[in-house]
């Protein structure tokens, strides 16, 4: 079972590699897409008509497949940092995430997530029927 610091550590720990995923993406993505026109412009100038096309369409489908591997990158590496629920496995991402840190259960299975802290304890039980007043 998880403790909720723990699972508060995780939750930020994502969020950084989240934010460090997205700037990394954001910026090969314009450079490469930059790069790309670039490119074009100077084949437009140096490649025959005929081949122009072809060249294009190649330099394009590159392009496509390196921006699906990094968003396939970044999110294999946000999914390992999630934390899931220890009774069903389900993770525990957006409202799930939320519902987990509100009610310490998985809304999935309904499942405890989070144990107690070392500082907490138990409230006492009370027996109410051996607290009756006798006559």
């Amino acid at each position: 079972m998880l403790k909720r610091k723990a699972f508060e550590e995780r939750l930020a720990e994502r969020k950084k590699v989240e934010r460090r995923e997205d700037r990394r993406l954001a910026l090969l993505s314009v450079g490469l897409g930059a790069a790309q026109l670039l490119f074009l412009r100077w084949a437009d100038k140096h490649v025959v008509r005929g081949t122009r096309l072809a060249v294009a369409g190649s330099v394009f489908l590159i392009y496509m497949v390196l921006i699906a591997v990094l968003v396939w990158r970044r999110e294999r590496k946000v999914r390992a940092l999630s934390p899931r629920c220890p009774q069903c496995g389900g993770a525990l991402r957006g409202m799930s995430e939320r519902v987990a840190l509100a009610t310490g259960r998985c809304d999935k299975c309904g499942g405890e997530i989070f144990g107690l802290e070392e500082s907490e304890t138990p409230p006492p039980f009370e027996d109410v029927g051996a607290r009756r007043d006798r006559p």
